[in-house]
């Protein structure tokens, strides 16, 4: 394998496909709500429309927690850091709005928080990935 570099997995927990319908939102009024691409007991990517739409992200809003919901299915108040949040390019756009990506790391959850959202995760992920 010459001149080919080797991906590392450095993430402890698989990541599953959500199911449609499956969204998070950042509070407390940070207004990046958005549908869950994939997600793990350690953190999820889920893409959101940036409502700033200068291109810059405000980190300086209290960003504390996370929700996620789906039909029938609730989890709040998870903590988290973010991990990255980038403008999704290659999507077409038929607006002036942008989409971006957020990834995030589930951060001290209670056992409680780790057993809401491990049955959240067997009730809204995907048979495949």
């Amino acid at each position: 394998m010459v001149g080919r570099k080797r991906t590392i997995e450095r993430r402890k927990s698989k990541r599953y496909k959500a199911v449609e319908g499956a969204y998070a939102a950042i509070s407390p009024s940070s207004h990046k709500l958005g549908q869950i691409i994939d997600i793990s007991m350690g953190g999820l990517a889920f893409k959101y429309i940036d409502t700033k739409n200068d291109g810059t992200t405000n980190q300086t809003q209290a960003e504390e927690s996370i929700f996620l919901s789906s039909m029938g299915f609730y989890v709040g108040n998870l903590p988290f850091k973010t991990i990255s949040d980038n403008e999704v390019t290659n999507t077409p756009s038929f607006s002036a709005m942008k989409v971006r990506e957020r990834r995030v790391q589930f951060t001290d959850l209670s056992f409680k928080q780790l057993f809401d959202l491990d049955f959240y995760l067997k009730n809204n992920i995907t048979d495949h990935e």
